[in-house]
Parts: structure tokens; sequence; C-alpha cells
């Protein structure tokens, strides 16, 4: 039996928050199915984006410092 599996447990599985049964289950269908691999591959690239460094809090407080400047200003 073939089994299906949705966007939301590829998300899961990046995320390492799929059971151990159902885990199993999806890498032995990522090793057989390209699409499949290809789109986890996407949701890994995806999830690495979103875990970059974040600015610094200097950074962060120049930026509003300048913009409550600007609006003093208008």
């Amino acid at each position: 039996m073939i089994k299906t599996f949705t966007h939301n447990e590829l998300i899961q599985y990046v995320y390492d928050e799929l059971p151990d049964e159902v885990k199993t289950q999806l890498e032995c269908a990522l090793m057989v199915d390209q699409e499949l691999a290809e789109a986890c591959a996407d949701l890994l690239l995806s999830k690495g984006e979103l875990e970059k460094p974040e600015p610094s809090r200097k950074c962060i407080s120049n930026i509003l410092i300048y913009s409550q400047n600007l609006s003093l200003q208008s």
C-alpha cells in the first residue's frame, strides 16, 4: 500500500515533530518518490532561510531612533 503524505506532515518532518513510525514511512517514501523528495528539499531550504540570524539589537535600535527622528520632523 502506498501512503500519501500531506504538506503538513512534510513540515512536521522538517521540524522533527513526526511520530517515529510516520517518520520512518516518510523517509522510505522520500527514497522512491522524486516529487516528494523535491518538496521536502524545498521546505528544508525555506526552514534554513527562516533560521538565519536576526539583526543585532543595536541595528534595531538605530532603525527605531531614525524612525522616531523622522516622525518628529514631520
